[in-house]
């Protein structure tokens, strides 16, 4: 359908356009060959803009589609299937219809493009030359504000990065924009922290310095292994001291940034003013000034009051997503995702990104949390209240930036009306004051907004304006008049035609209208003779005349021109309103913060109650101690099944656990079980345990699972080693570290080593680490060191049977049982019998006597136990004869032959 109608779409828009600059109908129709095709008005005015936007797909708004040419045209019709066609020889075009844009667009986007939208400013129809366009909007991955193309439950962040110093590993400052929000952070960051905060922040599109001001090619390689989103170069003025300062004042309309906490000559302006840039340049009419009135004053993050979660440790404890699928279901956020409001969804994947470290801010959530707990009352009535608020901070948005819809606005009056009942609803609750006095300040403003809204708006709006049908009948009289003239339209008529029957004598005389020649007066030739002089002759039939009066003339001119009218007084009454809303962006801003904050706490209580969470008692010392903790997705999916354990480090108690025992058997999920029962205290949620007490927490570390990086060249090997390096260099007492199977990545003496003394650095930090390992040598630790202990998963075997029972238990084990899980996994059973067998003649050594590395504690090898890799493992005749040999009696030249004689027979030479 695209290709059939695309040639025809395109050539009439130019034709018309052509005839309107005053070249005439003879102009439009010169063969194409007696002139370039691209020589004319729409061709030229489209590459003019193309031009300003090289980098981007350019939809080029002709009539009633968006068409596309040349390479666009193509790239379009491979990327979204659409049929190629030509508007003259040699030119390529596709179209998509301007009232379906919003699904193309969003595909394009998710195909990585960006997009510019040409508009067309004018009625083709009334315009005096080539119709006059503009490009309205820029889409970047970054900069989507529209609802079709949004997650709701995610926010669409966009960075602007500028690295603070020359070396690879310099520090950097951020500016962080969520522009259908308006939220705008600036931090300040470490070199290591980047990948971290950018990992938890998730911007869709990173904006940085294109020259080596700022940005080398190593540096932008850099970047790219850090983030999943888009890249945009930006020139290096942008980023400049004065420019960026000038962008920041000229866009807020302050003369001084210390309003927003920013001393002159502040690194995080650079990035701050250059994404202020990039935004103006972005919005509609490419006036975005006047578009981002939304956009937040620019606030500093303090890093520090978080605790702070490295990108490997977001990852391995699939916080946001599984690791293995990289799906949501499965995931920490999937298990939490109670809250109703889309900012409420939105805030709490923050929230567990980013969990507090400030104890008294902790306890105050969990306060919260009970007081949901405590009363039915208030858990019932806000879940309903907040059932009814929709995205008000996007809507906001929209309003702001000139995008929001007919429905946005009415949903925006029927959420803010509730403000004043919510805010009753919270007082008096001690846990809620704060909450309260933010609601109680805005509420009466909020409510008599939405009732402004609401007053004028019809329940059931229209998507959009091009059919008009928002406001509501008696509230403009102007509008008024223009509907009643389209909806009486038919009374009149019947009324003028009695009123020329009666006046003419003319029974048959009819009043019809069609498209070609409007309205008109038919009479049949049989009464010609009784046609007054007033009647105008318009159409001849053959047995009738139409006619026309200057009455009737005067009527269609008002009928056909009504609905226009109608259009344009509805249109003028939007924006008007959208304006007023504007004004109050504001508080509908903090009314969204405040609503979100409630959300995310009764989610935290619903999950609490419908899983038994309990309140974790936090504590200012490093402890950690959990009864009968569990893993909060198996807690879910196993429900009874599954088991639960204890966990105690620091305080009067190991700091250290080495946990040993087979795979499967539940280590894994044991030690992340316990970081996710840490994370979720500090943001505020109750935990799957009977009890728990946590000491505050800076940082956790996890160094889990395998993975490499081949697009970076490193090894699965060396990303643990990169990651564990990270662990070693910044853990610190009040730290989490979880570490699995450390060292499985090399030769098993050289992992072993390493295991070892990084368990022995982790001892020395005194941090509280649980390490799960197969190297069973390295439990010898326990007995050296008073902050280490060791923990095991038991197993029972029964009838050549291994029972995995999942209960974490004191001491030591030494078994892995690797040969019983390569059976039930599957393996062919000729492979398990051979490994039996294998095993089993390596166990043959002599006297089981260990060798190797020197442990400072010198404990014995217990009977039983597996295969040490420390042992001789079979004899040889040559060793028998050394071991009987009497050095001490030999002559040099003797203990030479003896030496020659054993060699050649353990090369297996005769004698």
């Amino acid at each position: 359908m695209a290709a059939g109608s695309g040639t025809t779409r395109g050539m009439k828009g130019t034709a018309r356009e052509e005839r309107a600059e005053g070249k005439g109908a003879a102009a439009v129709e010169v063969k194409a060959a007696e002139r370039d095709p691209r020589d004319t008005p729409a061709m030229r005015q489209y590459a003019r803009f193309k031009a300003q936007h090289p980098d981007c797909l350019l939809l080029f708004r002709i009539g009633d589609f968006y068409e596309l040419f040349d390479e666009d045209a193509v790239t379009i019709s491979k990327a979204l299937g659409l049929t190629l066609t030509q508007r003259t020889a040699g030119i390529p075009m596709a179209g998509v219809p301007y009232h379906a844009v919003e699904n193309y667009l969003r595909r394009l986007i998710e195909a990585g493009f960006r997009v510019a939208i040409c508009e067309q400013m004018e009625d083709a129809a009334a315009a005096k030359g080539i119709v006059d366009r503009a490009v309205t909007r820029v889409l970047t991955p970054g900069t989507l504000v529209d609802e079709t193309l949004l997650d709701e439950a995610r926010p669409n962040r966009i960075a602007a990065v500028q690295f603070t110093g020359v070396g690879e590993d310099s520090g950097a400052v951020a500016a962080v924009v969520e522009l259908s929000t308006g939220e705008f952070s600036l931090m300040e960051l470490e070199g290591a922290r980047l990948a971290d905060e950018l990992a938890r922040l998730k911007p869709s599109e990173i904006v940085y310095v294109e020259t080596a001001d700022g940005a080398t090619p190593a540096r932008v390689a850099k970047l790219k292994e850090m983030t999943e989103g888009a890249l945009t170069a930006r020139a290096a003025w942008t980023f400049r001291m004065a420019d960026a300062t000038d962008a920041l004042r000229g866009h807020f309309g302050v003369t001084t940034l210390a309003g927003f906490a920013l001393a002159e000559g502040d690194a995080v302006i650079g990035p701050a003013g250059a994404l202020v840039r990039y935004l103006q340049e972005t919005q509609p009419g490419g006036d975005g000034g006047k578009a981002l009135g939304h956009l937040r004053p620019p606030r500093r993050v303090e890093t520090e009051k978080f605790l702070q979660i490295d990108a490997g440790s977001l990852r391995s404890l699939e916080i946001e997503r599984t690791l293995r699928n990289g799906t949501f279901e499965g995931s920490l956020l999937w298990v939490l995702q109670r809250a109703q409001t889309p900012m409420g969804k939105r805030l709490l994947r923050h929230w567990l990104a980013f969990p507090l470290r400030d104890l008294e801010e902790i306890r105050a959530r969990h306060r919260a949390v009970q007081e949901f707990l405590s009363d039915d009352g208030i858990f019932a009535g806000i879940g309903e209240m907040l059932g009814k608020i929709q995205d008000v901070a996007r809507i906001a948005g929209r309003t702001g930036m000139r995008r929001a819809t007919p429905r946005d606005v009415v949903a925006l009056g029927r959420s803010l009306g509730d403000a004043r009942k919510l805010a009753e609803m919270v007082s008096g609750r001690p846990a809620m004051m704060k909450v309260h006095e933010e609601l109680k300040g805005m509420a009466e403003g909020l409510a008599d907004l939405a009732e402004r809204i609401l007053g004028r708006c019809v329940e059931e709006p229209p998507a959009h304006l091009r059919e008009g049908g928002l406001f509501k009948e008696g509230f403009d009289a102007e509008l008024d008049a223009a509907r009643g003239l389209q909806r009486d339209a038919s009374t009149w008529l019947a009324e003028f035609q009695r009123k020329l029957v009666v006046e003419t004598n003319i029974p048959s005389l009819k009043v019809g209208y069609n498209r070609v020649f409007g309205y008109y007066i038919e009479v049949t030739n049989s009464h010609a003779a009784k046609i007054p002089s007033e009647f105008v002759r318009r159409q001849t039939l053959r047995n009738a005349e139409r006619y026309v009066t200057a009455d009737l003339q005067e009527f269609e001119q008002k009928v056909t021109t009504a609905e226009a009218r109608a259009l344009e007084r509805e249109q003028k009454l939007f924006e008007g309103m959208c304006g007023e809303i504007a004004k109050a962006t504001p508080e509908v801003l903090k009314f969204a913060d405040v609503v979100a904050e409630l959300d995310v706490l009764r989610a935290f209580a619903e999950s609490a109650r419908k899983y038994r969470y309990v309140c974790p008692e936090m504590a200012e010392e490093p402890v950690l101690k959990v009864v009968q903790g569990r893993h909060p997705v198996l807690d879910r999916t196993l429900s009874q099944q599954f088991v639960p354990n204890d966990c105690a480090l620091g305080g009067e108690t190991a700091s250290l656990a080495l946990i040993t025992g087979p795979n499967m058997a539940g280590k894994s999920t044991f030690i992340r079980q316990t970081a996710l029962i840490v994370l979720m205290a500090h943001a505020g949620s109750f935990v799957p345990a009977d009890s728990a007490r946590i000491g505050v927490t800076d940082r956790i570390f996890t160094r889990i699972g395998a993975a490499d990086e081949i697009h970076a060249g490193q090894s699965t090997f060396m990303v643990e080693m990169t990651e564990t390096a990270l662990i070693l260099h910044h853990a610190t007492e009040r730290s989490l570290v979880i570490l699995d199977e450390i060292g499985r990545g090399t030769s098993t003496l050289d992992g072993l080593a390493l295991a070892w003394a990084i368990a022995e650095a982790i001892a020395d930090v005194k941090c509280r680490a649980l390490f799960a390992t197969h190297y069973h040598e390295i439990t010898d630790l326990a007995d050296e060191r008073e902050n280490v202990t060791n923990l095991h998963v038991s197993v029972r075997e029964w009838n050549d049977q291994i029972i995995f029972l999942h209960r974490i238990l004191a001491g030591r084990t030494n078994r892995s049982y690797g040969i019983h899980v390569a059976k039930i996994a599957g393996l062919p059973s000729g492979t398990v019998a051979r490994a039996t067998e294998l095993l089993e003649s390596l166990a043959v050594h002599a006297g089981h006597q260990q060798t190797g590395i020197a442990t400072k504690g010198g404990a014995g090898v217990r009977e039983n136990e597996q295969l040490s890799l420390f042992t001789q493992y079979v004899n040889h005749p040559v060793v028998d004869e050394l071991k009987g040999m009497r050095i001490e009696g030999m002559t040099p030249l003797e203990a030479f032959d003896a030496l020659r004689e054993m060699k050649a027979k353990a090369e297996g030479k005769k004698d």
